[in-house]
């Protein structure tokens, strides 16, 4: 069975998968049955007319061209792989200006040492978390285990240290803080808006470590010019890779931003242990197995 990576590989994995298929770069596709990617192209799935399985190494799909690709493919994300860090760096933008860390760092680095900025509490607070995938639900736990008040925010019921609720609108109002990890997909596209962010306290802090296109651009843009207090953290942004894009928003004192770093960009043992996921997971396709995070395409489509 033939198998297209257009990616560099480690040596330990491209000798693992060595032992269930033949693995090709380029050239003649025809053959191809199996692919592993963090990208494809329309180009690309054209020159593979025998695929079956495609297993991409990041966790979200929302980039694949699923326009072009045949509806007898099966996809499978990497939904997991990269959960551990990407909990972590959520919680980081969530504390380091909700605590007043980076505020009272920069008061300091110009010579301020006043004590005027009051530090709230996460413990006894409501926070809402929205999405309650691999992610979302580590980040529950740890606000769960601080004593925070969670709501927990998705389209399917989940039970946890939070309560549950479907409507958007009731996870966020009064709420603190919140911390978006939804993935981006048909449904989710432009859910945030400006409305939702206005129900949240007037000091909230609001974390996006999902996709961008989640939250309405123009709606945060508002809330952070009526609202000076209201600090918009995020990790991700509309411009993708292209950050340039969204330099309007970090100029602004109530941002706090990243360059999309919180997971395989930004470690490479991340990236590594991603990329074992994907192994293992096109192994057990390989064994006849059912493998892990397969997606719905009509999600995107």
């Amino acid at each position: 069975m033939e198998l297209y990576v257009n990616f560099e590989l480690p040596r330990e994995a491209e000798e693992e998968l060595g032992r269930y298929f033949k693995i090709v770069r380029g050239g003649d596709l025809s053959n191809v049955e199996v692919a592993l990617v963090s990208r494809i192209t329309a180009e690309e799935l054209a020159k593979m007319p025998r695929l079956r399985f495609i297993q991409v190494v990041t966790a979200g799909l929302d980039h694949l061209p699923w326009e072009s690709i045949p509806p007898h493919v099966v996809v499978a994300g990497n939904a997991g792989s990269n959960a551990d860090a990407v909990a972590e760096f959520a919680m980081a933008l969530l504390l380091a200006p909700y605590k007043r860390v980076v505020q009272y760092s920069e008061k300091m680095r110009r010579g301020d040492y006043r004590r005027d900025l009051p530090v709230p509490l996460i413990h006894g607070r409501k926070v809402a978390v929205l999405g309650l995938g691999e992610i979302g639900t580590r980040v529950a736990k740890i606000l769960a285990a601080m004593g925070a008040e969670v709501w927990g925010f998705s389209r399917t019921p989940k039970e946890g240290p939070w309560r549950f609720t479907n409507s958007l609108e009731e996870a966020l109002r009064g709420a603190k803080a919140a911390v978006c990890a939804l993935p981006l997909n048909k449904y989710t596209r432009g859910m945030v808006k400006y409305e939702h962010l206005a129900l949240m306290a007037e000091d909230a802090v609001f974390v996006n470590v999902g996709r961008a296109e989640v939250v309405d651009r123009e709606g945060v843009l508002r809330i952070l010019k009526e609202r000076p207090s209201f600090i918009f953290a995020s990790d991700v942004w509309w411009g993708r890779n292209d950050f340039a894009k969204d330099a309007e928003f970090y100029v602004l004192s109530n941002v706090y931003a990243t360059p999309w770093v919180a997971g395989g960009y930004g470690n490479e043992e991340v990236w590594m242990q991603m990329v074992r996921e994907a192994v293992r997971n096109l192994v057990t396709y390989a064994r006849g197995g059912r493998p892990r995070n397969i997606a719905r395409r009509e999600d995107y489509i």
